[in-house]
Formats: structure tokens, C-alpha cells, sequence
């Protein structure tokens, strides 16, 4: 029972709404706000399609209310299309929901991890935990399909700018094993450190959903995108030489996944679990509630981070969140440029349809 109870509090954890997100409100943001001035720079006839597009979300009011105060076509399009990274953590807790969606975890093995551990995980015969890497697969084909409504495409391209950013925040990828955590750490749910910025305790996994970016109000979302881009421009990622139409989200996962086996867990950080970890199922969870819906902390204390490693983690978060802006462009250009073909080559079918049927009743 209290193995299921653990899985369960991992999930709610890692997943959660209150200050556990999948990266944080402003990496999705800013990851949406660098693809949408890329789709531009490639493409600006997209521009207002998408624009036209996400006003028929089947959820409207959120992408509505992101999008007052607006002056421009251009402006509301953007403003909407920031908002469908951030959509699916909004709807947390909603017929909207998909918990399963948000991760593609991969494990890591201590040397102290327990045979029955081992045998455990390879049980798994190399697939991660989690759907992302389905799910962008459905997202992208809805996007590119003819067939699709534009409620469906728009639904479509809130998942896909959501999960595209999870599967480069190597928690997301990632799940912990040793003597200590015989069941997995929970995405770094379970395992705590001490936020330099909140003086508090709190979990690798926030912290790495969380980083430096705290702010989501959209001036500082900007200046972010600008930022980012500068330092880690696209001529810096070599892995960006394809092109979007072939992608390869097993692979960009695993990227992520190396970061947490160099660095995240290869870096000799410190890192606690709770104590009372072990005790009664029920108090555990409402412990991990009270964390998860209003930020009380569980410990009182927890190892430093290290200003060097604090440092080194903000590129590998920042680079991370750029990569994954300019991946989703490339995609997002690839599918339209498919979905254009598509309606085209339908459309040259349905009118030769026609001209048969015209010419055989004449």
C-alpha cells in the first residue's frame, strides 16, 4: 500500500498544481515567446492563422483573457500563443487534465541500487515512464492532418508547445534509483535541496521547474526571450542542422536525460529525503498536499546549493528552455508547410471528383 501511496505522491508532486508545475509558468512562456518570433522570422504568413486558430480553443477564456489588452492582430496571437504553453498546467485538476502526458521518465541506477531495483527497472525493457513522447507524436499529426477542426488543431498545438518544453527539463526525463529510493525518487520529487531564492526547502524537481525565472509578467517574459536568444543563439545548437520535419522526440528527450546523468545527479550534489517518508500513508499525503497546494515544506532544512552548481544549472536550464523554442518553431512551420500540401493536393482531388461527375452527367 504504501509503495502505490508513494507513487501517487510522486505523481501529485512532480505534477501537481500549487508551486510544482512542469517547468515553471516562465520557462513555458519564454520557450513560446523565442518559437513565436522564430515562426515569424521564417514564416509570417502563419502569423494570423495562428492567431485565428487558437481563438477556437475548446477552452477559450483563459487565451481570451491573455490576450485584452491587445493593440494588435499580431500582439493577440502572440499573447494567446504564450498562453497555450502554459494552458495545460492552468488546467490542472479539470476535464483537461493529463497527468500522464507531462513526462517521458528514463532511469538513472546508483551502484548502491538493490538487485530487486535493478531487475525492476529492467523491467521496463528501456521504455521511460510517462506519455510525452506519444503524445507529441498525436499532436503533431492533428496538427498536419486536413482533416482536423481548427478546435482540434488549437488543442493540439497547447499540448504539443507544453510537452515539446517538458521533455527538455531533465527531471522530466529522469527517474532516480538507489538504495535509498528502491522505487525511484519520483522525478526528483522526493528528493530535497535548499531553494537559494525562497530560503525554504524544497524539491530538485521545482527547483529545476523553477530555476531563476520566477516572474511571468509578460514585460520579463521578453526581456528573457531576448536574452536567451542572444546568449544561446541557433548557430550554437548543432543538433538543430535538420529540419523540423523528421522529429525526433526520443532523442531530444534523452539529450535532457545525459544533463541529469552529468549534472544533475553526476555533480555530487546533496540531497535529502523526507524523514518521515516511511510513515503512515494518509499523514504522508496530506504533508505533500499542504506542499503542493501552499508551499509548507515538509523539512525544515536541507542541503545547499552549491553557488558554482546554482550557477551551471541556470545555463543548462536557460540553454534548455532556448532549445526547445526553437524546435518547436521548426516543427510548427513543418507541420503547416504539411497541412498546406495536404489541403492542396485534396483540394486539386475533390475537383477533378468533380469535373468526372460534371463531364459523366453531361
Amino acid at each position: 500500500m504504501l509503495k502505490s501511496m508513494m507513487s501517487i505522491v510522486a505523481g501529485a508532486t512532480a505534477f501537481g498544481v500549487g508551486p510544482a508545475m512542469a517547468w515553471d509558468h516562465p520557462s513555458h512562456m519564454i520557450t513560446a515567446a523565442i518559437a513565436f518570433e522564430e515562426i515569424e522570422r521564417m514564416r509570417p504568413d502563419l502569423m494570423e492563422r495562428i492567431g485565428l486558430m487558437l481563438m477556437r480553443h475548446p477552452d477559450p477564456a483563459p487565451f481570451w483573457v491573455a490576450a485584452s489588452g491587445a493593440k494588435t492582430s499580431k500582439e493577440r496571437a502572440r499573447r494567446m500563443f504564450i498562453e497555450g504553453a502554459r494552458w495545460p498546467d492552468d488546467s490542472k485538476g479539470t476535464n483537461n487534465d493529463r497527468l500522464s502526458w507531462h513526462s517521458a521518465r528514463f532511469p538513472i541506477i546508483a551502484d548502491d541500487a538493490s538487485q530487486e531495483t535493478k531487475d525492476f527497472v529492467a523491467s521496463r525493457d528501456g521504455d521511460p515512464v510517462g506519455d510525452a513522447l506519444e503524445v507529441l507524436e498525436l499532436q503533431v499529426a492533428v496538427m498536419a492532418n486536413p482533416e482536423a477542426g481548427a478546435d482540434e488543431r488549437s488543442l493540439a498545438l497547447s499540448w504539443f508547445l507544453h510537452v515539446l518544453g517538458d521533455i527538455h527539463q531533465p527531471m522530466h526525463v529522469t527517474d532516480y534509483f538507489s538504495a535509498e529510493y528502491p522505487t525511484g525518487n519520483g522525478a526528483g520529487a522526493l528528493s530535497y535541496v535548499w531553494d537559494p531564492m525562497q530560503e525554504s526547502a524544497t524539491t530538485m524537481h521545482i527547483l529545476w521547474d523553477s530555476n531563476s525565472l520566477r516572474s511571468t509578467a509578460l514585460e520579463d517574459i521578453d526581456r528573457h526571450a531576448a536574452d536567451f536568444v542572444e546568449a544561446y543563439p541557433r548557430e550554437s545548437f548543432p543538433q538543430l542542422a535538420s529540419d523540423g520535419s523528421q522529429p525526433d522526440f526520443r532523442s531530444w528527450a534523452l539529450e535532457a536525460h545525459q544533463i541529469a546523468i552529468d549534472f544533475v545527479y553526476g555533480e555530487g550534489l546533496e540531497f535529502v529525503k523526507d524523514p518521515d517518508s516511511d510513515m503512515d500513508a494518509e499523514k504522508l499525503v496530506g504533508k505533500m498536499v499542504n506542499y503542493v497546494l501552499f508551499g509548507i515544506s515538509p523539512l525544515e532544512e536541507a542541503p545547499e546549493v552549491p553557488a558554482e552548481y546554482w550557477e551551471s544549472m541556470q545555463d543548462h536550464a536557460h540553454s534548455q528552455i532556448t532549445l526547445a523554442g526553437y524546435r518547436i518553431a521548426d516543427v510548427i512551420v513543418a507541420a503547416a508547410d504539411k497541412l498546406l500540401v495536404e489541403k492542396t493536393l485534396t483540394g486539386q482531388i475533390l475537383e477533378s471528383m468533380d469535373n468526372v461527375q460534371s463531364r459523366a452527367t453531361q
